[in-house]
């Protein structure tokens, strides 16, 4: 159990004459983007309106833990919409929104879930970006209420349900990687808040090292596009040029 099945392994079992064998199902996971200000692939954006981007990006993300996504589309700043959405995920293992979860007037998610059946566990994690995540279940399945902005849905889902889907599926290492670099840059976290910072790592005489991929903002999705890592950074704390930080690496360096 726990073993990835590649073209090597799918080739031993021939081998051995094995034409079936039991294996762990992929996870299905229902993806819902929420908020009137969304405007989907496909569609002109009206005045006030921003692309759609977390239904496609944790699509991409649950592809990459080993799930298959299910697109219920966008659900508009309305109790009933919403929750007429979730109750559509009954054919899911897992559902992962995104907005909807704050403390604002339309911010709807956590009583539609409680509407529709679910027992929330968990709302707000001192984390930066991402503080507002919900965490629940409905009746056996488990529920996330992902932020809105994109590098909080990003990062949220890579620190939290990317490894309850690899558990799901059967496999034993749940967790990215953590090195330690030295800042090539000051590295600044202010607030109350743990810090997840996007950062590329670069090779150096000293080991690696690492600088922030630019603008930290929670809606600015090109810092994860060139991210190799999240560098985790204490509250309130101000990283030095040559001091060591912990990086959670994202993917393998070239």
């Amino acid at each position: 159990p726990g073993t990835l099945l590649t073209a090597a392994e799918v080739g031993l079992l021939a081998t051995l004459g094995y034409g079936q064998i039991r294996v762990f199902r992929r996870p299905r996971v229902a993806i819902l983007s929420t908020g009137n200000e969304l405007a989907d692939l496909g569609t002109e954006p009206g005045p006030g309106q921003i692309p759609n981007t977390n239904t496609y990006t944790l699509m991409a993300q649950v592809l990459e833990a080993g799930g298959d996504p299910i697109n219920l589309g966008v659900a508009r700043d309305r109790l009933e919409a919403i929750e007429e959405r979730v109750r559509a995920a009954r054919d899911a293992d897992v559902l992962v929104s995104s907005a909807g979860v704050s403390v604002g007037e339309l911010d709807l998610v956590r009583e539609a879930l409680t509407r529709a059946g679910a027992a929330l566990h968990l709302w707000q994690v001192s984390m930066r970006p991402g503080k507002p995540i919900t965490f629940g279940s409905l009746g056996s399945r488990p529920v996330w209420g992902l932020p809105g902005n994109p590098v909080s849905a990003m990062v949220t889902f890579e620190l939290f349900v990317r490894p309850a889907l690899l558990k799901m599926g059967g496999r034993r290492r749940l967790t990215r990687p953590r090195v330690r670099a030295r800042a090539l840059e000051v590295v600044p976290n202010p607030g109350s808040r743990r810090g997840y910072l996007r950062v590329q790592l670069e090779a150096t005489a000293d080991g690696l090292g690492a600088r922030l991929t630019g603008e930290q903002g929670s809606a600015i999705l090109r810092s994860m596009v060139a991210a190799d890592g999240l560098a985790v950074v204490p509250p309130d704390t101000v990283v030095p040029v040559g001091a060591e930080i912990e990086v959670i690496q994202l993917r393998d360096l070239p």
